[in-house]
């Protein structure tokens, strides 16, 4: 029973905060390194730059999400669309400040894949926690 109070309780919400936060970034940086070595090797990879960018970015919102979630213990959706749409106005905000012209039809398929990557991790964590083994 402590253990739930401890879990519901709103003194570590801030806490949980910063640790998806750090998580994503952490997460994010792997994918971005492991592609960077993948592009690296095969040298004419250089044109799915971009896709990489995407996938490690969605990766990093899915276990930011994943973690948020699993702490929270319900609302996964609700967890994965404040980390997706967090982390998709992040990345926007820098882009169109570095590039006047940023925003393109892209930034709409960019948006759909960090949001639905992210409700999908959320859900994926709250069910974890749920899910109990009996055999």
């Amino acid at each position: 029973m402590s253990k739930d109070i401890i879990k519901k309780s709103g003194s570590g919400r801030g806490m949980n905060y910063i640790g998806a936060f750090l998580i994503e970034i952490s997460v994010s940086a792997v994918f971005i390194m492991l592609f960077a070595l993948v592009i690296y090797i095969t040298g004419s990879a250089y044109r799915y730059a971009p896709v990489f960018a995407t996938v490690s970015v969605a990766a990093g919102a899915f276990a930011a999400s994943f973690f948020l979630a699993g702490k929270t213990g319900s609302k996964g959706w609700l967890a994965g669309m404040i980390v997706g749409g967090a982390t998709f106005l992040v990345i926007t905000a820098v882009s169109l400040i570095i590039n006047q012209n940023g925003a393109s039809f892209n930034t709409l398929f960019h948006f759909i894949i960090i949001m639905l990557a992210s409700v999908i991790g959320g859900i994926a964590g709250v069910n974890r926690a749920t899910n109990k083994k009996y055999i």
